[in-house]
Formats: structure tokens, C-alpha cells, sequence
């Protein structure tokens, strides 16, 4: 029996990661609880299915108060969804969490409860947040690298390419993440028609985070791995920027130095951080 019905945005798991419109319906039956979603209402055949004893969790995608938006977070995967409005948005969350209750309460859930014994759902979380933490940190400090032309100056007296050269911490986060995300073997394309060759390897990195994001965390990692992990990977971006450091200390441009002591303590803080 379908419980609630409506028109959603959803946005797509492959590139170009665009929000599709989607008749998604809950339905309630004797074996189990899943959502369906289709192309369109009527339609025969539906585009997927998300079963209610996966869900791990439904949240809405900020803490504001007019968000439309919210992640529905199965093992394996992230769904990304756009209301018409707040109550709409309320009212699904709402209906999701009553049918994981009744699943509980009637004793169908050992999938769901089983992965709870493995690994609490809110640990998962934080694990998942606290990534995504370092990834706003990264992607502020490449706004703060892109904004002074000095910095580009800079590279180039280090023999870079460019300021994003200066940015040690992408390559090295991206190899770590495409490690401990699941299906994360995945190429980024950027359109040079849209982006500067100067800011294409800024828009790759971006897009990257914006993508691994989506994908679940390797079932296997836990809390403390993730932790001892991702502080190692700050200290070798800091080995890196002591060398900037120094050098620019020997040209004595205030704003690359200030520019070079944040990147620093913001991985000093992330060397530091846990879960």
C-alpha cells in the first residue's frame, strides 16, 4: 500500500549529476517497506528502489530553515532530493522515519539492525561529516589561494604551474579518498570552455569532492582507521608546506606567507582531529 506519493527532484548518481523529476511513492507491505520512483506517475516500470530496512538515515541538507532539500543515506549510496517546499519535505521525512519504526517494531529489520551491531548509524554519520568538514576547509582555502594573483607568482618562482600547484592537500586527499570511498574509480571532467586552463585543475578537484561525497564510505573502515588516516595524510600536506613556508619567508610577501600559515593551520588542526 502506498502511504505517500509526490514529484521530487533527484539528483543523478553519474555525470553530468543533474536533478531529474521523479514520481516517488512509500509503500508498506506484509514483506517489507521500500520506496519506488519513477519517471513519471503511471509509468509501468520504475527508474529504482530503495528499500526502508537500508535506510540508515533521512536529513535534511542544511540547518536552514527554508531547506527544500534532503540525503536519504543507504551502505551504498547517498540520495539527494529537492521538494517544492518545507512542510513537503517534513512530511517525507517524517513518513520515512514512522516506516523504519514500524520495521523495527515488527521485527523485519535484521538487515538494517544488523548493520547497526556493525557499526553504529551514528558514528557512520559523524565518520561521513567529519569528511565532509575537510572538504568545506579544502575548498574555502582554495578560494583563499585563488583570490591574490601573488600567489600564481609564487608557484611559478616554486616551478608550478599555477597557485592550485600550491594546493598539496588535493592530490594527496584525493588518493586517500579513493581509497576508503566505495566505487570511487571514477574520472572528472571539466568543460575548458566554462574553465580557465589556470583554474582547471581547482574545478577538477572540486567536482571530485562533490562527487566522492555521494559514494559510501568502504564498509570495512572503521572510526579510528579513518582517523589515524586522514591525520597522516595532514602531516605529509604540512612536511609540504613548510617548504613553501620557508621560501616565502626568504621573499617576504606578507600576503603568500599569511596565505601558506593557514593552509598550515588548517591541517595542523585536521592532523589533530577525530571523529
Amino acid at each position: 500500500m502506498s502511504v505517500i506519493s509526490d514529484y521530487f527532484y533527484k539528483e543523478s548518481n553519474s555525470f553530468p549529476y543533474m536533478w531529474q523529476k521523479r514520481f516517488f511513492q512509500l509503500f508498506e507491505e506484509n514483506t517489507g517497506n521500500y520506496i519506488l520512483y519513477r519517471v513519471k506517475e503511471g509509468d509501468g516500470k520504475p527508474k529504482g528502489r530503495i528499500p526502508v530496512g537500508k535506510i540508515l538515515d533521512v536529513l535534511p541538507y542544511t540547518a536552514k530553515k527554508t531547506e527544500q532539500r534532503f540525503k536519504i543515506l543507504i551502505p551504498n549510496r547517498t540520495y539527494y532530493m529537492k521538494a517544492t517546499s518545507v512542510d513537503m519535505r517534513k512530511r517525507w521525512e517524517k513518513a520515512i522515519r514512522n516506516s523504519i519504526k514500524k520495521m523495527e517494531q515488527g521485527g523485519s529489520m535484521q538487515d538494517h539492525k544488523s548493520l547497526r551491531s556493525v557499526e553504529a548509524i551514528d558514528t557512520v554519520m559523524a565518520m561521513q561529516e567529519f569528511l565532509i568538514s575537510i572538504n568545506n576547509g579544502m575548498k574555502f582555502l582554495d578560494t583563499i589561494l585563488s583570490g591574490d594573483e601573488s600567489f600564481n607568482k609564487f608557484a611559478k618562482h616554486m616551478g608550478l604551474t599555477s597557485y592550485f600547484d600550491l594546493a598539496c592537500y588535493a592530490p594527496l586527499f584525493e588518493k586517500l579518498y579513493r581509497e576508503i570511498y566505495s566505487n570511487a574509480k571514477f574520472s572528472v571532467e571539466v568543460k575548458l570552455e566554462n574553465t580557465s586552463s589556470i583554474e582547471l585543475a581547482k574545478e577538477q578537484f572540486e567536482k571530485f569532492l562533490m562527487i566522492v561525497e555521494q559514494r559510501a564510505l568502504s564498509p570495512n573502515l572503521k572510526a579510528a582507521d579513518l582517523e589515524a588516516l586522514v591525520n597522516k595524510t595532514a602531516q605529509k600536506v604540512l612536511e609540504i608546506m613548510a617548504k613553501y613556508h620557508s621560501e616565502a619567508k626568504k621573499i617576504g610577501d606578507e600576503s603568500i606567507l599569511n596565505g601558506i600559515k593557514l593552509v598550515e593551520e588548517f591541517f595542523t588542526m585536521v592532523s589533530e582531529a577525530q571523529v
